[in-house]
């Protein structure tokens, strides 16, 4: 087995993880569903934040976050200076809690036929590729934008790994 071959197995992996969990979005686009899976994590945030976890411009990310107060999935609250937060309303914490659960059961279905020690060792190697994302310099908060924060322990997490900066702190 040579580099490249495992290089593309991971590849032709991610693409079908990526293919299979995007079928649990329902209407939403990828990065609709990320943005609502962060704001479901970060409470609010700033448009422009938003745009950076999510890899829209600011412009593009306006015109979703338009589409989602429009679809009632998302709510913008009274300017703080020349911020305006974006929080979920209670429709869109609902649909952010039926992708993630959709998300978790395509990853769940994935590692069904691992045994522990199997399920150990990926789990060992994950840390490794993830950190090694992290040290790469790659966004962390894109890596982990469509992760439930709740059920990871943070090693190998790209968002708690080393200098990444925290996502902002909600705006209140």
């Amino acid at each position: 087995m040579t580099k490249k071959t495992t290089a593309n197995k991971l590849g032709a992996l991610a693409t079908a993880l990526a293919d299979a969990m995007a079928d649990g979005f329902g209407d939403l686009s990828p990065s609709a569903a990320a943005a609502v899976l962060t704001l479901r994590q970060t409470e609010t945030l700033g448009t422009t934040e938003l745009a950076q976890v999510v890899g829209l411009s600011q412009p593009a990310c306006t015109r979703m976050v338009d589409r989602l107060v429009a679809d009632g999935l998302a709510q913008r609250r009274p300017a703080r200076g020349r911020t305006v937060p974006i929080a979920l309303t209670e429709k869109g914490r609902r649909e952010g809690e039926l992708i993630q659960a959709r998300r978790l059961a395509v990853l769940r279905t994935v590692t069904e036929g691992l045994d522990k020690k199997e399920r150990k060792d990926l789990d060992r190697l994950l840390d490794r590729l993830l950190s090694a994302v992290a040290a790469d310099g790659a966004a962390p908060h894109r890596a982990c934008r469509l992760c439930d924060t709740r059920v990871c322990d943070g090693k190998g997490c790209p968002r708690l790994a080393g200098d990444a900066a925290p996502l902002p702190a909600p705006a209140e």
